[in-house]
């Protein structure tokens, strides 16, 4: 298993994922954040339409970028 971390970003706006979660591989992580962006899409509580959702390894390199309401720009 391997330790990814999953963060918010809009323009100069970030929040950073410190916990991570485990994983078999990075096309994984890259899944879930998939259904993290399609969440956030469809969420009432605030307009995430101008945000992503990035994957990183633990060593702090990013490895995905998938924009929220278009999960199919997922390359890990």
């Amino acid at each position: 298993m391997t330790r990814f971390f999953f963060d918010f970003t809009a323009g100069s706006q970030s929040l950073y994922d410190y916990r991570g979660d485990d994983f078999l591989n990075s096309q994984a992580a890259c899944e879930f954040a998939e259904v993290i962006a399609e969440d956030l899409k469809h969420r009432r509580d605030g307009n995430w339409a101008a945000w992503s959702v990035e994957v990183r390894s633990a060593d702090g390199r990013t490895l995905s970028k998938i924009l929220v309401g278009m999960p199919e720009q997922c390359a890990a």
